[in-house]
């Protein structure tokens, strides 16, 4: 094909240029903008100054189209790019909205009830001691208000939530001064148990420099409110 080409280039010398077409028309033909038919396709192969423009004006077109498909496959990449990046912020915006959520709603307290005034009030380790109906609390923040047992005294109470009847491993800790009212003594507390895990705990409450521990069961629990 280039022997063929170089054969067109020479051997048909017009230097006159008897003949030829207007440089429009050979530049029409390099962009394919007219017909195969058309008189002056035919004149090419009968004059080389005309093939050689007529070779001039196809590179250039060429080389326009080519770095128009440059530009197409650039624009598409960066489309591609932007999409992938506003997708990956989307979700990550997403899901640090998720988290914030979570987190603030794990900051807002919950108030809770518990009331231990019909509940046994024997100190130890006895399974049997205190018969009370398993209570909830939530993986929170909670302002706990506790009735406590008949006969309890008011004055100042810690509240401690931990994994044994004994206070070992606390989770949360709170204290508070418990009053009467209408025959019954509460103690409110705040309780963080949004380090603890779900499952069985034990809520335990002291009386000042009382070192008698009164323990009763509670589930913590993430769907407990």
């Amino acid at each position: 094909m280039d022997l063929m080409k170089d054969f067109f280039l020479e051997a048909n010398p017009n230097p006159e240029r008897i003949g030829c077409p207007e440089e429009r028309t050979l530049r029409a033909l390099a962009e394919d903008r007219l017909p195969a038919s058309h008189p002056a396709r035919l004149h090419l192969a009968s004059c080389s100054e005309c093939f050689a423009e007529f070779r001039g004006f196809r590179g250039d077109c060429e080389q326009s189209r080519n770095a128009r498909r440059r530009i197409i496959v650039w624009a598409v990449a960066a489309s591609l790019i932007f999409a992938t990046g506003v997708g990956i912020w989307a979700y990550r915006h997403s899901r640090a909205a998720q988290m914030s959520a979570v987190q603030i709603a794990a900051t807002k307290p919950v108030s809770a009830n518990v009331d231990l005034f019909n509940a046994g009030t024997v100190r130890g380790e006895d399974d049997d001691a205190n018969a009370l109906k398993q209570v909830s609390l939530p993986v929170s923040i909670v302002q706990l208000s506790v009735t406590l047992p008949r006969f309890s005294e008011s004055g100042h109470y810690e509240v401690l939530v931990s994994r044994d009847k004994l206070g070992n491993e606390v989770v949360a800790k709170g204290a508070g001064e418990a009053v009467a009212d209408a025959g019954k003594v509460i103690v409110g507390v705040t309780l963080d148990l949004r380090s603890a895990k779900p499952g069985a705990y034990f809520l335990a409450t002291v009386r000042g420099s009382d070192n008698g521990m009164y323990y009763y069961p509670v589930q913590i629990s993430h769907g407990a409110f």
